[in-house]
């Protein structure tokens, strides 16, 4: 073979060789956006000390999850694999952020399908509480709301639309935890929401849309969102490629806005397309200190 000959074959093998390694490459990416970003679920572990809070909450743990969006891509097998890292993770308080089922307006959920989330529901243990507020798939309509908030309670969560309740734990201290509607679809009332909070109590707000949080007033120590999912599809340097009304200023991670920390769920479901990239599922898990 002559000397021309051996270098179009090394050529050959080189561009063999990138594009093997492109290929490679690629197959990872999908499946890393398609099966397994989707259901690589992160739990973000935080203790908040805060000097309001009371001294028979020390200790106390707080999990928040959000964005569900069941009976889409997120089913049975997968919604399970949640509750079991969720009790294995013992909180005393449950909190969930909105968007129970995907969609439901399109595709309405059967009862069988209603009655095994709120089977799951009620398996997650909370011995000081479990909680809720609506986001914008369930308040697609009449029906939807009315769905949402039977499987939930079915599901032993209190619902809080514009409203907020003391949770106590062995004394007469509590903390104030404040449920606002849905900016999407919804009529959030901070005038409703906070009648009767007084100040010096140690306020969370639970509001499924993050944006809200420049409307509300300062009073309130601590914010959990969801609603974003993080963005679900995240590119270095172009960070997230799509974002959702209510959602555009705040889309994931901590904020501190107003001196009101802001914590944002990327949610343990997906919607639209059943792909998550750099954007993990989550749940976060608090434990509140005192401070002092």
């Amino acid at each position: 073979m002559t000397v021309q000959g051996e270098d179009m074959k090394m050529k050959i093998v080189r561009w063999l060789s990138v594009i093997l390694v492109a290929m490679t490459l690629l197959t990872g990416l999908i499946y890393e956006m398609t099966v397994w970003g989707p259901r690589r679920l992160s739990v973000e572990t935080v203790t908040l000390s805060d000097a309001l809070i009371p001294d028979s909450f020390e200790g106390i743990s707080v999990l928040f999850f959000s964005d569900a969006h069941y009976n889409k891509f997120m089913d049975k097998e997968r919604f399970s694999a949640v509750v079991t890292r969720i009790n294995q993770l013992d909180p005393d308080i449950v909190i969930f952020g909105g968007d129970l089922f995907d969609h439901p307006s399109v595709e309405y959920p059967t009862t069988e399908i209603q009655n095994e989330l709120m089977t799951l529901l009620a398996s997650i243990q909370a011995p000081l509480g479990k909680y809720a507020v609506f986001g914008n798939h369930d308040l697609e309509s009449p029906r939807t709301k009315q769905m949402v908030a039977n499987v939930l309670q079915g599901g032993g969560f209190d619902l809080l639309v514009n409203q907020n309740i003391p949770i106590y734990n062995k004394d007469s201290a509590y903390i104030r935890l404040v449920g606002l509607d849905s900016q999407l679809l919804g009529t959030p009332d901070t005038t409703a929401a906070y009648q009767g909070v007084n100040e010096g109590e140690f306020i969370l707000t639970l509001s499924h849309t993050p944006d809200i949080i420049d409307d509300l007033p300062t009073s309130t120590r601590w914010v959990l969102s969801g609603h974003s999912h993080g963005g679900q599809i995240r590119v270095p340097v172009f960070n997230e490629l799509y974002t959702v009304p209510y959602a555009r200023k705040y889309v994931s991670g901590e904020h501190l806005v107003n001196g009101i920390r802001l914590n944002i769920s990327n949610g343990i479901g997906t919607t639209r397309w059943d792909i998550r990239l750099m954007a993990d599922p989550q749940i976060h898990f608090y434990t509140l200190s005192a401070g002092r």
